[in-house]
């Protein structure tokens, strides 16, 4: 398992997910819809209803719309509130695909055409005698290349302003680091330690 982050439908990070190691791409996640019966005939006949009515439910659930994504690509360090762009990743995925298949039919085309003429040469090598034929044609197919894809962690950005960026880092500067507030502590530590033994010394 790993997890994955989830964005809402404006691609603004929410929280992160468990899901399987192989999972990649973007899903989109729906709100749970819960089925409500008005009287209590209907409560009685919940059985006939989700059984006669099934294809309804399926049909009402294809129309939902996405509550947001779940998206396996992991979000490049230095951003304060990560926003993906869902958009652009189902424009370019979209685009990736028309690339893929135009180089699988270039592909298959030439590896074709490679088939045909090697064949025409093997028959050319066959039908000459044996002491002529020389070494037998070897066939070596080509390797299919796919299309170079982008860096899918570049469609992460930051989702808040500079301003709002501004205020957060300010905030975290005024606070005391950890180190600080250790050395506070030790600082009250000492001092009640003082008043104590004084303390006791007076009496």
């Amino acid at each position: 398992m790993k997890s994955a982050p989830k964005v809402n439908t404006d691609g603004l990070y929410l929280e992160d997910e468990l899901v399987d190691d192989a999972f990649s791409g973007v899903v989109p996640f729906y709100n749970p819809s819960l089925l409500t019966l008005s009287d209590t005939d209907q409560q009685l006949d919940t059985y006939q209803l989700t059984t006669s009515s099934s294809s309804a439910i399926d049909e009402t659930n294809s129309e939902n719309i996405p509550a947001g994504y779940t998206v396996g690509i992991i979000v490049p360090p230095g951003l304060y509130h990560p926003c993906f762009d869902i958009q652009s990743w189902l424009a370019y995925e979209a685009e990736y695909g028309e690339k893929l298949a135009e180089a699988q039919n270039a592909y298959e085309q030439i590896n074709k055409e490679s088939q045909a003429s090697f064949q025409k040469l093997h028959d050319e090598w066959q039908s000459k005698p044996e002491n002529e034929r020389g070494d037998e044609p070897v066939y070596l197919a080509q390797a299919f290349t796919s299309p170079e894809r982008r860096d899918p962690t570049t469609f992460w950005s930051e989702g808040l302003s500079e301003e709002a960026i501004k205020e957060l880092t300010q905030k975290a500067e005024q606070q005391p680091s950890e180190t600080d507030q250790l050395k506070q502590r030790i600082a009250d530590l000492e001092v009640t330690l003082t008043q104590l033994m004084l303390g006791t010394t007076g009496k």
